[in-house]
């Protein structure tokens, strides 16, 4: 073969090649398929409440019992063996019912020692006159001295006081006789019978207590930071017992020291015109409303989110459930709730549970509690 044959035998296996691997580059070179888009994530579900303008928000609520104004301990004047118990705890008592009786029998030997000295001191009374006049007469016939007129003058005057001194004992000792009897000095009811028969009291030791009828209060026990207002605020009572009903109520005692244990201050709210279903040791609750105080705006201590200086709350747009983080102000913390003044809206839905896992990124959905 020739030298030219030779070239285009070359050339044409080359053309062969190269077009064999153009082909191949056409097949392998094509693009791969764009992949569909990631689907958008779903809306969390979160509790949610509705801000709305609240005019108790400003009431400030405490927790009591009934009790009456006048409440008297009684006791024994005298010291001895109760022998007795008449009454009952809770037991309606009028004036002058018998409650206790004390073992009286050295209380009447003193009666009897009191009369016989009293006796015997009237006697001597009698001797005495009879024989100062002896000597008055004698004195006046120019016979006696006046030395032993004087002195039967003061014999008298000592016999007589004596006498008088023995009366005076003689009635001691009969009131300590009557004082045996305990007796309540006013109509009320028994709260409290710390004796009971058998037992050995001493004088002044308390046996009972006695709730007077009549004005009846509401003792509660006031923070410091409010113990002060409570003295402007109106005041109305609310009983456990008697549902929808209240009671206007006055401030009359506040106490100007706070307790050592809680560091509260008691407070005694008399109550008005508290009728037949007021009755002692009831709870009552007693609330408090500022004079002047603006309405306000009740959230869950839950709602609330610190990022910075302030706390905040996370609001939900209704139309997107997209968040916005708001900074409120916060006029009062209670016991689950928080009282803000500023910061949020009426209608506005704000997040109340979970908000520190929360971003504005995060797009929620109302969640709704099953029946």
């Amino acid at each position: 073969m020739n030298t030219q044959n030779r070239f285009l035998v070359a050339a044409g296996i080359l053309g062969l090649v190269v077009g064999s691997g153009g082909g191949a580059y056409m097949v392998y070179s094509t693009p791969p398929t764009t992949p569909p888009p990631a689907p958008a994530p779903l809306p969390r579900a979160a509790r949610v409440q509705e801000v709305t303008t609240d005019a108790s928000a400003s009431v400030h609520t405490y927790t009591g019992i009934v009790r009456a104004r006048y409440e008297t301990d009684l006791a024994f004047r005298v010291g001895a063996k109760i022998v007795s118990r008449h009454v009952e705890v809770g037991q309606r008592v009028a004036a002058g019912t018998l409650l206790f009786r004390l073992d009286a029998t050295d209380y009447r030997l003193a009666v009897k020692a009191a009369e016989a000295d009293l006796t015997a001191a009237e006697a001597e009374v009698a001797q005495s006159v009879a024989e100062h006049n002896r000597q008055l007469q004698t004195y006046q016939s120019g016979v006696g001295s006046t030395n032993d007129l004087d002195r039967a003058r003061a014999a008298k005057d000592v016999a007589a006081g004596r006498r008088d001194r023995a009366k005076e004992n003689l009635g001691i000792a009969r009131n300590r006789l009557a004082y045996c009897e305990l007796t309540a000095d006013a109509d009320g009811v028994l709260t409290a019978l710390p004796a009971e028969a058998g037992q050995v009291v001493a004088e002044g030791q308390v046996v009972a207590r006695l709730a007077r009828d009549g004005e009846r209060e509401a003792v509660v026990s006031l923070p410091e930071n409010q113990a002060i207002g409570a003295r402007t605020a109106r005041a109305t009572v609310a009983l456990w017992s008697a549902p929808g009903e209240s009671y206007q109520a006055t401030l009359r005692e506040l106490s100007p020291a706070a307790d050592p244990v809680t560091r509260t201050y008691q407070a005694r709210f008399t109550i008005r015109d508290p009728g037949a279903k007021v009755t002692l040791g009831m709870t009552a609750t007693v609330h408090l409303s500022p004079v002047g105080a603006t309405a306000g705006y009740s959230l869950p201590l839950s709602a609330l989110h610190r990022a910075g200086d302030r706390p905040g709350v996370w609001i939900v747009e209704r139309s997107t459930g997209r968040l916005t983080l708001v900074p409120v102000d916060v006029r009062e913390y209670r016991h689950e709730t928080v009282i803000l003044s500023g910061g949020v809206k009426p209608g506005q839905l704000v997040v109340t549970a979970g908000v520190q896992k929360l971003d504005p990124g995060v797009t929620v959905r109302a969640w709704k509690e099953m029946p």
